[in-house]
């Protein structure tokens, strides 16, 4: 059975998702602010978690910072705030999904399992892939022989990519088979995952490993 952190102030909303988690098989544990998320999510190691962002002791962006750091657990972030740019600036803190409150419950566990199919399809994957600087065994990846770190999504974006490096993959290439959902233009959500992979590739090479094919997608140079 999977295991669920909920890190949420709010009593009612942790008990609310928690009973309906239990109840389609998940094992959940919740806290109630930002520092005791992170002892929790240190001692129950999840397969998912499930972050507030408006959170005492310790906020949100936070926690997701300092999750990062032990973590490659997916993240889905539930927050009243609508803004797009919000959801841009936790994406690139390391967030794999973003839900707006009120949220259905069955959207919430519907997104769980597309996060936690990802997740397992990842590390099924335990060949090792090499190209030019970048090797990823199994779940971790090593640029110029330095271990660093990549959120499940990334990395099967990486992954991805670099099985394929003559293919040009338009946006919807990457949506439909990353989130296996039909793709309903969201450029954000794409473009924020390829920067944030930039980023981390150039910050040990010094140099811009995925091409922009502008009008088509994207393809590694």
């Amino acid at each position: 059975m999977n295991k669920i952190a909920i890190i949420e102030d709010d009593i009612d909303i942790c008990n609310m998702i928690a009973k309906f988690l239990e109840n389609n098989k998940y094992i959940v544990h919740y806290a109630l602010n930002g520092a005791e998320g992170i002892e929790l999510c240190k001692s129950l190691v999840p397969d998912l978690i499930i972050l507030d962002i408006m959170l005492p002791k310790l906020n949100g962006n936070d926690v997701l910072q300092r999750l990062r750091k032990f973590t490659n657990a997916p993240v889905i972030v539930v927050s009243a705030k609508t803004m797009v740019q919000t959801k841009i600036d936790l994406l690139k803190l390391g967030a794999d999904d973003y839900m707006t409150k009120p949220f259905d419950l069955h959207e919430l566990l519907a997104r769980i399992e597309a996060n936690l199919k990802r997740t397992s399809n990842t590390s099924c994957q335990n060949d090792t892939l090499t190209y030019r600087d970048i090797e990823i065994n199994n779940s971790l990846v090593y640029i110029k022989e330095v271990l660093v770190s990549f959120t499940s999504t990334e990395l099967k974006i990486l992954r991805l990519l670099l099985q394929y490096p003559q293919k040009i993959f338009s946006k919807q290439n990457l949506y439909e088979s990353i989130w296996n959902k039909t793709y309903a233009y969201d450029d954000d959500t794409i473009n924020t995952h390829i920067s944030h992979i930039r980023k981390k590739i150039k910050a040990i090479t010094n140099e811009d490993y995925i091409q922009t094919i502008w009008g088509i997608g994207y393809k590694i140079k």
